[in-house]
């Protein structure tokens, strides 16, 4: 897929990855293959005339250090997504950690900020500084095990839909707090793709390289967004009315 992505992306005058480039990236040590991996999805993803531009999510939160994009022309946001709550899985003891870490630093702060830019630096900082003290090993799965991950223990998938339906207006809700004029919202993190609309935002998720998911890339083209099916976009390799970005969440 690589080699498809590669070509796909050359059509591209700037291709953003929103978040989880890589599966682990609490630290530079996390994954003893980081470099090389960092190095393949930049050349792979790299447009037609300037360099990938990699965005931070939960499992990479110091690959980079930009944590979200504004793109002027379409007053489109763009940001990894998991932002929008402090907890997203809270059946799991190490989200529950983590959401008690980020209490404390809202705690000294005055309270969780409504204003983004007030919000996204300190939420990934609080969340590297907490899970390089608690790396999780990277394990390869089965398409099984997701199903059983899914769907175990039982109440798990009530947890699943809940995020779900928060999500989208969460995220709508952080667009209208920045600083610039947003329309358009384009997240990743809960693996559902999606359009919905919250008070004039309207809001992108790109899905997921995952099993019981699907990836998709938003495009930016005179100043309007639409998700396209990654794969539609690597069977036809179009290259009418050349778009100016892309953003999808990669591989993990």
């Amino acid at each position: 897929m690589l080699g498809d992505i590669r070509h796909l992306a050359r059509k591209f005058k700037r291709v953003i990855l929103n978040g989880d480039t890589l599966d682990r990236f609490e630290a530079p040590n996390a994954h003893p293959r980081a470099a090389e991996l960092i190095r393949q999805a930049r050349e792979a993803c790299c447009p037609n005339d300037s360099d990938v531009e990699i965005l931070t999510g939960n499992h990479d939160p110091v690959i980079s250090d930009r944590h979200w994009v504004y793109l002027a022309e379409s007053q489109t946001l763009v940001f990894h997504g998991d932002c929008v709550a402090d907890c997203t899985h809270p059946y799991k003891s190490e989200d529950q950690a983590l959401a008690a870490a980020m209490s404390t630093a809202w705690a000294k702060v005055g309270g969780r900020p409504e204003r983004f830019l007030d919000l996204v630096g300190v939420y990934r900082q609080v969340q590297a500084e907490h899970l390089k003290h608690h790396i999780t090993a990277c394990e390869p799965r089965t398409l099984f095990d997701y199903i059983r991950l899914a769907t175990l223990p039982p109440h798990k998938p009530l947890y699943i839909l809940h995020y779900w339906y928060r999500a989208p207006r969460l995220a709508a809700r952080l667009g209208k707090n920045f600083d610039h004029p947003v329309r358009h919202v384009v997240v990743g993190h809960s693996h559902r793709a999606g359009v919905w609309k919250f008070d004039g935002i309207t809001v992108h998720n790109t899905g997921a390289f995952m099993p019981l998911a699907s990836p998709y890339a938003a495009i930016e083209d005179n100043g309007r967004i639409r998700l396209e099916r990654l794969t539609n976009l690597l069977r036809s390799h179009r290259t009418v009315s050349l778009p100016a970005h892309a953003v999808s969440e990669p591989a993990r």
